[in-house]
């Protein structure tokens, strides 16, 4: 898009009053030019949330008085030429898997009902010396297990809007605000941005301090970003580190890409699978295919076996009424989890050791590697939240992953390309997700 069209449709975005749908860049492009107040922005997106949060239940708590003091202040700060940072004036939305000192943090669960934390977690911290306005809580499954959130998918409410960080993913994309933060485990990121369609991703391991959030198992915590944009994605996660503001505009040749299948392909759809490689025949590059190493057969497995093993340790000895309470996947790892001994919890930590210390060989000759961000379209609401089998190995090794909405299933319902980048790579991987984007883009253009 260039520079002309860019402003063009700013203009026309906020003349036609549809300000909740400006993406972050546009908005903060409007705001820094004062052609857009951070309090008018902000009341666009509490009247979309009144719109459509009694279908979509995106939200766990809406600080709205906070949010417009903030507000008030990003304008009147702004009056003076002072800017406050690079998300100035943006509303946000953080998953309640977030300690914020000025709202309920409860978790998702009833055992943290009315939990209101005296100190921000530490990327909420960041985000708020950024100038971003932390206007509420998105829904969770609790304790970011695979468990039905409250939240509901955007493109059809009958359908699941995927796991944990499903809350966050829903409010970007049904334009109640233009970022939302998010974590990831297994696949609480990537998979509820795949069936929702949003721009999502997950940095590497290390990115940023996970303190006072819901740590489940330290080395599998990760920070998410959702957006709808990569130039959004890019702009969001500059807060945390100012060296990614630019990476989608440093883009001087087309990445080298791979295919790559990984464990649990078996579930993957067949629409699924054709429109990647449908996708993937339209490139004007060539795409090899990688082998993972056998190791990967068990990266499921190992995932999962170190989920189970914290939450015995976290949540076995609660009492038995708390315990009856607890979701029942929650449930049942914590039972699987107490039949691990100690020595097969240090084999599940080494074989993730192995499987980390192999992916550098997988980027000896790519940028990145393509996948699937989740098997197929959403499932329906009756089905469960879906699989994150896709997502999770590349979790385990903590390595940076991408998600873009640029499938679509037999169902009209978006299915997301998974990018993958070396770890401490993300740069790289966000200037590989900006070309794919655009280049899918232009092609469609040729078509139409």
């Amino acid at each position: 898009m260039t520079q002309a069209t860019s402003s063009t449709r700013r203009t026309s975005s906020i003349a036609d009053g549809e300000l909740s749908a400006l993406s972050a860049r546009d908005a903060i492009v409007a705001i820094r030019e004062r052609r857009l107040s951070a309090t008018a922005l902000l009341d666009a997106c509490f009247a979309r949330i009144d719109a459509r949060e009694p279908t979509i239940h995106a939200w766990s708590h809406l600080a709205r008085e906070t949010a417009r003091e903030r507000a008030q202040f990003a304008d009147e700060a702004l009056a003076t030429g002072t800017v406050l940072g690079p998300l100035h004036g943006l509303p946000i939305g953080v998953k309640d898997v977030f300690d914020t000192n000025d709202m309920p943090s409860e978790y998702g669960s009833r055992l943290f009902r009315g939990r209101q934390p005296e100190a921000d977690a530490a990327a909420v911290a960041v985000l708020r010396q950024a100038g971003a306005i932390i206007i509420g809580k998105t829904t969770t499954s609790e304790f970011g297990m695979y468990h039905p959130s409250p939240a509901r998918n955007p493109l059809d409410p009958t359908y699941s809007p995927g796991v944990s960080s499903a809350g966050s993913a829903a409010a970007v994309v049904d334009e109640m605000v233009p970022l939302a933060l998010g974590t990831q485990h297994t696949a609480s990121t990537i998979l509820p941005a795949s069936f929702c369609g949003a721009h999502a991703f997950k940095p590497s391991f290390g990115f940023t301090s996970m303190d006072g959030s819901n740590i489940l198992v330290p080395r599998l915590a990760h920070i998410g970003f959702m957006a709808r944009t990569v130039e959004d994605l890019c702009l969001f996660a500059s807060a945390f580190d100012p060296t990614l503001a630019t990476a989608h505009i440093y883009v001087s040749r087309p990445p080298r890409l791979a295919f790559v299948r990984g464990p649990g392909w078996d579930q993957v759809t067949t629409d699924a699978d054709d429109a990647l490689r449908n996708l993937l025949a339209t490139l004007p590059i060539a795409i090899d295919t990688v082998e993972l190493p056998v190791d990967f057969d068990h990266a499921v497995k190992v995932s999962f076996g170190l989920l189970n093993a914290h939450l015995a340790h976290r949540f076995g000895d609660l009492p038995s009424q708390s315990f009856a309470d607890l979701c029942p996947p929650l449930k049942a790892g914590v039972a699987e989890g107490k039949t691990l001994s100690a020595p097969d919890y240090l084999e599940l930590d080494a074989a993730a050791d192995r499987m980390t210390a192999a992916t550098s060989a997988l980027f000896a000759h790519h940028d990145a590697l393509v996948t699937l961000s989740a098997p197929g379209e959403a499932t329906r609401l009756e089905d469960g939240p879906g699989s994150g089998v896709l997502a999770a190995p590349w979790s385990l090794c903590g390595l940076p992953t991408v998600s873009l909405p640029l499938l679509h299933g037999r169902k009209g319902l978006p299915i997301g390309v998974q990018l993958i980048g070396q770890r401490g790579f993300d740069r790289k991987l966000l200037q590989s997700a900006t070309w794919l984007v655009r280049t899918c883009q232009n092609h469609s253009s040729k078509r139409a």
